[in-house]
């Protein structure tokens, strides 16, 4: 991918990631994947999948792939795409690379990028591999992230779990500030102001604005709220929306929990301290969330426990889970 120079957007869940990618996608000249998971599924589990220059192992890491419900729902060329990673995918970069590249040139673009906000944590292996990569890490206020998240069927209802989840991935994706092409863009400034803001950030990743990136594009078939609201009119409704949302003694607890962080990316704390009875209640709970989220996602949580190679199944165990917990049955 050397002189193509690939876009990875990366950041907290819930804090315009997609927005973004949204935006971007609508550019001429720009394709930037939906969500792979790739050091997740992939990366992560590459001793379980092998040595990918072993063309039976590759055929077991395309075929596991490919049956995933993220991928279907990208509407590619599947065999092409297949034929593809067999003969590209012989390593990990190069599996990546070449799905990459395949998704924009089946979008008929030039350039190609991808946006997991998980890949905050994987910075520094894809900057080793793409060195010319741009890095847009996007930001949100914590309060307004964790009051999103608390809110999502699927996601830990304890303030506390969400609250880390903005600091460990915003901590990951700022340590690639020491690179050239890393750039910092505040949800609440795109929102403000989306054409100020995509003009730069085109300008960063050296392409020519084209006021078709704030042309919204509504998707009325996602299955998902969230995923529609993304491709809805830039707007400025949802800043803010922690004061309605959250109780002081949350904002309280969500502010000890990121410290100075909060200031550190430009966003001012409010509330008071939190009791320490206030903390121990939310570790309490948050424990036993956790560990109830755990035995509700067995055998999704134990496929990535041990890194198994049958994501195809995890993915599917996975989504039954949240199935269940979106709409669940009467006992």
């Amino acid at each position: 991918m050397r002189g193509l120079s690939p876009i990875f957007i990366v950041g907290s869940p819930r804090s315009g990631t997609t927005l973004l990618r949204n935006m971007l996608n609508r550019h001429p000249a720009i394709a930037i994947c939906l969500e792979t998971q790739f050091s997740r599924l992939i990366y992560a589990r590459r001793r379980a999948f092998g040595d990918l220059s072993d063309l039976r192992k590759r055929e077991r890491l395309v075929k596991e792939y490919l049956s995933t419900e993220r991928v279907k729902r990208m509407q590619m060329d599947l065999p092409a795409l297949e034929e593809r990673l067999l003969r590209e995918g012989v390593s990990c970069e190069a599996f990546f690379t070449s799905f990459l590249r395949f998704y924009a040139e089946a979008n008929g673009k030039r350039r190609c990028g991808e946006k997991t906000p998980g890949h905050a944590l994987f910075l520094g292996t894809l900057c080793q591999w793409y060195p010319d990569a741009f890095i847009i890490h996007i930001l949100r206020d914590p309060r307004d992230v964790v009051a999103s998240l608390v809110r999502m069927p699927s996601k830990p209802k304890n303030v506390l779990a969400n609250a880390d989840v903005w600091v460990r991935l915003n901590l990951g994706a700022w340590r690639a500030r020491q690179y050239p092409r890393y750039l910092p863009v505040r949800y609440e400034e795109l929102a403000m102001q989306p054409e100020e803001e995509i003009r730069r950030i085109c300008a960063f990743i050296g392409e020519e604005y084209s006021s078709s990136m704030l042309v919204a594009s509504p998707d009325w078939q996602s299955p998902n709220a969230w995923h529609r609201r993304a491709q809805e009119p830039v707007t400025t409704a949802r800043l803010g929306k922690w004061r309605e949302y959250l109780t002081a003694e949350q904002v309280a607890l969500i502010e000890w929990k990121v410290g100075p962080h909060m200031q550190r990316f430009g966003y001012e704390p409010v509330g008071c301290a939190p009791s320490s009875l206030s903390v121990g209640r939310e570790l309490m709970k948050g424990a036993v969330d956790s560990l109830t989220r755990h035995i509700g996602e067995f055998p999704a949580a134990w496929y990535s426990l041990i890194r198994s190679p049958n994501i195809s199944r995890e993915e599917a165990a996975r989504g039954r889970f949240r199935r269940h917990v979106a709409f669940p049955t009467n006992p």
